[in-house]
């Protein structure tokens, strides 16, 4: 191999991983070539200040949520990473278990670790403490340093008097340092339902948040850049989540689609003739992408992370890592500048893809549905079953949705994709989610 590519006998030596033994990383080693001429593994290279918490994190962060394996984490500590995302839910509060032992032996205070509580109205102050509490024992450290109120329905919500009593309580105690919150837009649809920058900016303006967690890319970016001109006039610091996307995972959803055919389920002519259009869209969409060199993954990540980056009000963009290969992908993006180049990807990326997308936490479809239909909260957990393997919990949570699911799309003539700006054929997306998620599927029959 090249001396400029990190291969997998150099990762396991310079990251101290050699003593797990030859078959961890099984024989697939780096595709991407690194930046650095000493051939070491790859470093962050910035770290920027979290709004008003002082902390320096780094601009890539680590978002753990598929992550399974306790040492691919710590490598990823090891190359730098040092602001760490979780939540009390992931996996059963077995990633937090895992956060808790790959940190062990790293220097505390040096890393910025943020989990994450779903709140009800009806909780109680004791009830908060005691779970926070619980979530400390799981992490394996005596503080937090981001206690985070999970994707609040409404800027009602954002002022829940029971999570910022427990969180002032554990503050005293030197069990919290700081407050945050995080938002996929409304879980459901509501009459009076509010979209995330309506929840981030009301967040913002009550003054008791440091520190945010929403979505923006190049592809979605409207309700993102209004709240980053928010958080940076308040100085809140700002994590970004699902950045990149149409790089690693840009045909996932289509995935589902021919999964569907290949089943031979009965459908109706027009739900055929959807599939066929959507298809034939999604062809295309590879013709564009193979038919240019330029286009390869790795310059489709690239373009992506860098703008992000360059917003000076961003923070950090937290990758959930899946793979060694990852730290190579995404940690040789810190401190680099957006080009002209990667803004000509991006230009090129949206105008021939980007209808592959269906925009998260959106939402602008979802008042001309009269079923009323949270097309929002469906799409993310279709996202979660097909691009990070979490099935169950996708599963788990779909068929918890309070009112109407997906299973009325396959007889609509298709409202949303009428509303839908971005020219996304959001119905039968819908419909591949309902066979995806729903219990009456043929898949768990």
């Amino acid at each position: 191999m090249e001396n400029h590519k990190l291969n997998r006998r150099k990762f396991l030596r310079n990251s101290s991983l050699s003593v797990l033994g030859a078959g961890l990383l099984g024989e697939k080693s780096f595709a991407n070539s690194l930046q650095d001429k000493d051939d070491e593994i790859p470093k962050i290279r910035e770290y920027r200040t979290l709004g008003r918490t002082g902390f320096k994190v780094s601009d890539i962060g680590c978002g753990p949520a598929r992550m399974t394996n306790e040492n691919l984490l710590k490598a990823v500590i090891d190359s730098g990473v040092n602001i760490i995302d979780t939540a009390e839910f992931y996996g059963n509060g077995n990633n937090e278990i895992l956060v808790g032992k790959a940190i062990k032996g790293h220097d505390r205070k040096k890393l910025f670790i943020n989990t994450k509580l779903r709140i009800a109205e009806t909780d109680k102050q004791e009830d908060i403490v005691l779970r926070t509490r619980k979530c400390l024992e799981r992490l394996n450290t005596e503080y937090l340093d981001g206690m985070m109120l999970w994707n609040p329905s409404s800027t009602e919500a954002v002022k829940n008097k029971a999570f910022h009593r427990a969180f002032e309580q554990l503050k005293r105690e030197g069990r919290v340092k700081f407050c945050g919150i995080s938002s996929h837009g409304s879980e459901h649809t509501e009459m009076n339902r509010e979209n995330m920058e309506q929840i981030i900016c009301g967040a913002v303006e009550d003054g008791r948040f440091d520190h945010v967690l929403f979505v923006y890319n190049y592809v979605q970016r409207e309700m993102g850049e209004n709240i980053l001109k928010s958080c940076a006039k308040k100085n809140v610091g700002t994590m970004l989540m699902k950045t990149d996307p149409l790089g690693k995972g840009y045909s996932e959803l289509l995935t589902g689609v021919r999964k569907a055919q290949r089943e031979n389920q009965p459908i109706s002519d027009y739900t055929k003739k959807r599939y066929e259009l959507i298809i034939d869209k999604q062809k295309k969409a590879e013709q564009f992408l193979n038919n240019n060199p330029r286009f390869s993954k790795g310059t489709r990540t690239e373009a992506a992370v860098c703008f992000c980056l360059d917003n000076p009000a961003v923070s950090s963009v937290l990758i959930s890592f899946r793979a060694y290969e990852d730290i190579n992908d995404y940690v040789v993006l810190s401190g680099k500048k957006l080009t002209s180049e990667n803004l000509s990807i991006i230009n090129a990326l949206k105008e021939n893809c980007g209808f592959l997308y269906c925009r998260h936490a959106c939402g602008k479809c979802e008042p001309s549905c009269p079923f009323e239909v949270p097309v929002n909260t469906i799409m993310r957990y279709n996202h979660y079953f097909i691009a990070q393997s979490r099935e169950k919990y996708a599963i788990q949570q779909y068929n918890l949705l309070a009112g109407a699911n997906a299973g009325s799309c396959s007889s609509c003539p298709g409202y949303c994709e009428q509303a839908c700006p971005y020219g996304v054929l959001t119905r039968p997306l819908l419909v591949m989610a309902h066979q995806n998620l729903s219990l009456d599927s043929p898949h768990y029959t």
